[in-house]
């Protein structure tokens, strides 16, 4: 049966240079291209399954429709009383989370997939920079004392937050070695991708644990303090170790490439 995606209009952030309604880049407009599928049509599409990424709740929607909910934390009180759509789950911690808020629904997880298509490796010969990649907001320890304890132990800080598209992340990763997160907060339908984004070229994650980053456990090194962070940042100024570790995550984020994931939409 043919599929049709369908997300709110994408746009870029006044004085933020970044996207804005990135999920519906990710879960559908990248994911139709794959598949050859639809994206947001005006008709046709009725006969179609229909994947509604992070919907209003005001559509028209199609007698075959999934609502992919992402982190939308509203969605879950309007789906309480609509149990005739299926629900697709971002993480293993959404999935556990709206299994049992949601239980009389039918629940699919499919997670999203990373951002490097072409499967990038690091190609950097010093390992010198740190990064902290996505949304500034999700890093919820001051930028400038980071930065001084970084430089205390040899290492740069690079911030990257302004990106319009999936090459711009890509480019993004690029330019860091180690990744570094920073989020004390227990939200259950957020996923790890950002720590397979970073795999997926072999750069490693530190950072604080969540409930969302379970899937991942193993492949980053978690920590509870930030003088913790800084201990096992510094850790990976060893060549041979951090290989080690580079050469694991890559082939784990694997498991999160757009051919892997595509497959799981065409067993909807």
């Amino acid at each position: 049966m043919h599929k049709s995606f369908f997300g709110k209009p994408l746009s870029i952030r006044r004085n933020m240079q970044r996207i804005d309604n990135g999920s519906t880049s990710i879960r559908a407009e990248q994911i139709a291209q794959y598949l050859g599928a639809k994206f947001n049509p005006a008709e046709g599409y009725e006969d179609d399954i229909c994947i509604y990424v992070k919907p209003s709740g005001n559509e028209n929607f199609a007698k075959n429709s999934y609502i992919d909910i992402v982190d939308g934390f509203t969605l879950v009180n309007w789906l309480k009383t609509r149990p005739q759509f299926p629900i697709i789950a971002v993480s293993k911690s959404a999935y556990d989370y709206l299994t049992y808020k949601l239980p009389g629904h039918r629940i699919i997880l499919i997670p999203q997939q990373h951002c490097n298509f072409e499967r990038t490796r690091r190609t950097r010969k010093e390992i010198n920079t740190v990064g902290i990649i996505g949304l500034s907001s999700s890093f919820m320890y001051p930028f400038d004392e980071m930065e001084k304890k970084l430089k205390s132990i040899g290492m740069n800080l690079f911030t990257g937050f302004v990106f319009k598209n999936r090459m711009d992340v890509v480019n993004l990763y690029k330019q860091i070695d180690i990744q570094i997160t920073w989020r004390t907060l227990n939200w259950r339908l957020k996923n790890p991708l950002k720590l397979y984004n970073a795999a997926s070229f072999g750069i490693p994650t530190v950072g604080y644990r969540e409930d969302c980053y379970r899937e991942f456990e193993n492949y980053y090194v978690p920590v509870k303090t930030i003088d913790e962070l800084i201990s096992e940042v510094n850790k990976f100024k060893n060549a041979d170790y951090y290989n080690q570790f580079s050469e694991k995550i890559a082939a784990k984020a694997e498991d999160w490439h757009i051919s892997k994931i595509a497959k799981l939409y065409n067993q909807l």
